[in-house]
């Protein structure tokens, strides 16, 4: 083997064991090098715009980032507001829930027996029909006052207990989201800074620079899709969100805002999923008004809006991206990583469609794929279980058409 040969293959083996070992000793700051990976890419356009301004790296990031502060500490707040209000009402209130809950079924259940009542009248003397809503009252009493016994012995405890964990949980764990987010921040800082510069060295010294430069644009127009796009409707979405609920009477309607958003990001799922339980439980406890307007608010401006106008004028400089890779990227890998999937599944399923649209593409350069065909499965103008009936379809037109210029004549 030629010396030269075994020094490349030396060398290659040092730095794979350098590059585990280096992943080895900074694994406990992965979470914040992903974020740090992820702000820095959603906010590197505000800080360019803001680079043209001022003409200063340092004080364009600073300012970029600022926003993302602002942003974390008002939900975490929120959060913890939210929270401490909503435990220690719990605890001091079990006895008015429960009691509410029993009135609430009381006045149901006489309703019902006022209805049987006429509509035995119709068919029985009165008396007798008095007699039997007074028997079947008796009858229901215990069934009235068990639900709410239960709740006062049971339910009501266990729930508070599962909300003090949680509440307990969270606070125990704020002093390390606290300083992951800011090591992030930190880390962010120099992205912005510094990141294209290194980005345009690490392309230097790979092979087959237009095969990865073609990679690397691919990458990331699909990244500002699956990033930029999606994140900045999803923020407006929750935006419009948390003013409609803050119109309409709903509490903490900054961080029902922020749930709304976070669901925005789910094609096929989304903003409904919050807004229509809210809806219902207004229509349910009475206040038609506020339930009644808040659907119409937001099937206006929460779910259509944002969909139809604001997310294709987004994306209609971007990478086109099948919804369900979108759902998939977003979604599955919560399941396995928790929180953090929300930046790990679209780094990963990005990355693997760059990989495929660049190897198409280097198949079409060497001519093994022919254009027209790609053309046609990349629109899907023929797709063979529905085509016999497209066909069907156009000679159905062309009969119409034949019978209505008949009738004219």
């Amino acid at each position: 083997m030629p010396a030269s040969k075994r020094f490349n293959l030396l060398a290659s083996a040092v730095l794979l064991i350098a590059f585990a070992a280096t992943i080895y000793v900074t694994k406990a700051f992965v979470a914040p090098l992903l974020l740090s990976f992820f702000i820095a890419f959603v906010l590197f356009p505000i800080y360019s715009r803001i680079h043209c301004l001022t003409g200063r790296k340092n004080l364009s990031a600073v300012l970029s980032l600022l926003l993302v502060v602002l942003f974390f500490m008002t939900f975490l707040l929120s959060a913890i507001n939210a929270i401490a209000t909503e435990t220690s009402g719990l605890f001091s209130s079990q006895e008015n829930i429960a009691q509410s809950a029993g009135i609430y079924i009381t006045q149901k259940t006489e309703e019902s027996l006022e209805t049987l009542n006429v509509v035995l009248n119709n068919f029985v003397s009165q008396p007798t029909a008095e007699r039997t809503i007074e028997r079947l009252r008796e009858l229901v009493k215990p069934f009235i006052e068990a639900p709410r016994d239960w709740m006062i012995s049971n339910m009501l405890p266990q729930f508070a207990s599962i909300a003090a964990y949680a509440a307990t949980s969270f606070i125990s764990e704020l002093p390390v989201l606290m300083s992951q987010f800011f090591v992030a921040i930190m880390i962010t800082y120099y992205l912005l800074i510094g990141g294209s510069s290194a980005v345009k060295g690490f392309l230097l010294i790979l092979p087959e620079r237009d095969i990865m430069n073609y990679f690397v644009r691919e990458l990331n127009r699909i990244y500002n899709n699956l990033f930029n796009v999606y994140l900045l409707t999803s923020l407006i979405t929750g935006l419009l969100a948390a003013i409609g609920f803050a119109l309409f009477g709903v509490p903490y309607p900054f961080l029902w805002g922020l749930t709304t958003a976070i669901f925005a990001l789910l094609p096929m799922i989304g903003p409904p999923v919050i807004f229509l339980p809210i809806c219902i439980y207004f229509l349910l406890t009475g206040n038609y008004v506020s339930g009644i307007g808040l659907l119409i608010y937001s099937l206006i401006f929460i779910n259509t809006i944002p969909e139809n106008v604001i997310r294709p004028k987004l994306a209609s400089q971007g990478a086109k991206i099948h919804p369900s890779i979108t759902l998939l990227a977003f979604a599955a890998p919560i399941f396995v990583v928790g929180v953090l999937g929300f930046i790990i599944g679209p780094l990963l399923y990005g990355f693997l469609l760059a990989a495929f649209r660049t190897r198409i593409h280097m198949l079409k350069e060497e001519g093994a794929i022919d254009e027209k065909e790609l053309t046609e499965i990349s629109e899907g103008e023929k797709s063979s279980p529905s085509y016999g009936f497209c066909d069907l379809g156009a000679r159905a037109r062309s009969a119409l058409e034949r019978l209505k210029r008949s009738f004219a004549k």
